[in-house]
């Protein structure tokens, strides 16, 4: 796995290098199956609740309102007040460091909620989705093992800035994996993302890019009726924040190394609200899979071409670039920021 050196070329010489995220791969175990999509699953710009799922094998106690209300105000350096507190054991707090500002200038802490344990559906988690379990090794058997679930969320939270958000919802779901040491699982909905308790607790990011590590997956296809060797790389789950996730199409290159470049590419664009424009370019990547300053693609904002339909920063790979592009003018940037 490589570091991103100079990703952002001629045009980004200052930028500095996004960190390296734990080697991601893709290659199948078996033969992909093949999925007709549904271009009418549109995903919005980004979710007014962003729900966690943490998976359990076996039904998991409930810790203490009082617990939750001390680990996430440790977590966030900030005091948390108690808002529900439910006999079913719905349980929610207010972070009353990170406020929201409403229209009438009104500031209104944002708040993150707990569910009670409740049976998991192994079988909401889909096929098409099932496909793209690449952080775990038999991620398809570790969903169907996992009988019961916590649903963690934020709420009342979208109008914080992308990065407060992030950092709300990291303290949060951190706070829930300290509180429930049997959790086996974490699912988000969001990035089709899976993690293992191990994989969850060993987060390799700082600050507030370790929301990344839970929140933004990376996917692989194979394109069945396109040209020979055709694939279609992309991140899933910077929408949900507000921001364009990343996608490449190509040929000839190897999934493996595009999996990491992908991860860096998406987490410069969050770590630094999108300061690529339409056209600029980026560093590329050689035909040995190795980040090459000499070789810049252009990056250009358009839909996604695989669901959900949503916004994405495409990068033309050059030589290796597969299929048309569209350019469609516009910054990149996403809502829900200040």
């Amino acid at each position: 796995m490589g570091i991103l050196s100079g990703i952002f070329g001629k045009k980004k010489e200052e930028a500095e290098s996004a960190p390296p995220v734990e080697e991601t791969r893709v290659e199948p175990q078996q033969e992909q199956e093949t999925f007709q999509q549904d271009r009418e699953e549109e995903a919005p710009d980004f979710h007014k609740l962003i729900w966690l799922q943490l998976l359990f094998r076996e039904k998991p106690e409930r810790p203490e309102p009082e617990l939750f209300a001390q680990k996430l105000g440790e977590k966030l350096g900030c005091d948390i007040d108690t808002v529900t507190q439910q006999s079913d054991g719905l349980y929610s707090f207010a972070a009353k460091g990170l406020l929201v500002e409403y229209k009438d200038n009104a500031k209104v802490p944002a708040q993150v909620l707990t569910a009670p344990p409740s049976p998991f559906d192994p079988g909401s988690v889909d096929d098409f989705l099932r496909g793209q379990l690449w952080d775990v090794q038999d991620g398809a058997e570790l969903l169907d093992s996992c009988k019961y679930m916590v649903m963690c969320s934020d709420f009342m939270a979208s109008g914080l800035t992308y990065l407060e958000r992030a950092r709300l919802l990291t303290a949060w779901l951190e706070t829930a994996l300290e509180l429930y040491p049997t959790c086996d699982a974490v699912w988000t909905p969001s990035a089709g993302k899976l993690l293992t308790r191990k994989q969850a607790l060993e987060n390799p990011l700082e600050g507030d890019s370790r929301f990344l590590w839970y929140g933004v997956n990376v996917r692989f296809f194979n394109i069945s009726d396109g040209q020979e060797g055709e694939k279609v790389m992309d991140t899933l789950g910077l929408y949900a924040l507000g921001l364009p996730d990343v996608q490449i199409h190509f040929l000839e290159l190897d999934p493996n190394p595009m999996a990491n470049y992908l991860y860096n590419v998406g987490q410069y664009l969050y770590d630094n609200d999108v300061p690529i424009k339409p056209g600029e370019t980026v560093d590329g990547v050689n035909a040995q899979g190795q980040i090459d300053r000499g070789i810049q693609w252009e990056c250009w904002y358009e839909k996604a071409l695989i669901q959900p339909e949503r916004p994405v920063m495409d990068i033309c790979p050059g030589r290796f670039a597969a299929g048309r592009r569209e350019r469609r003018d516009g910054s990149g940037k996403g809502k829900n920021k200040k």
